[in-house]
C-alpha cells in the first residue's frame, strides 16, 4: 500500500466511523500500481474520492 485516502475533516465523528476510504497499492515484484482500491472493511468497489496521503515506509 503506497497511499491511503484521508477522511474528510468536515464529517462528524459518527460519519467518519462509517466512511469508506480507498488506497493505492504497488506490487513489490513488478512495480505495477493499482489505484482506488477498497481500504475499509473489504468492500469490492469504492468510488474515487480524491483525498490521498502518501505513506512514508
Amino acid at each position: 500500500m503506497i497511499a491511503v485516502e484521508e477522511k474528510p475533516e468536515e464529517l462528524s465523528k459518527e460519519k467518519k466511523l462509517i466512511y469508506d476510504r480507498v488506497c493505492d497499492v504497488e506490487c513489490l515484484a513488478c512495480g505495477k500500481i493499482v489505484r482506488s482500491q477498497p481500504y475499509d472493511f473489504g468492500k469490492n468497489i469504492n468510488s474515487v474520492q480524491g483525498r490521498m496521503k502518501r505513506n512514508s515506509y
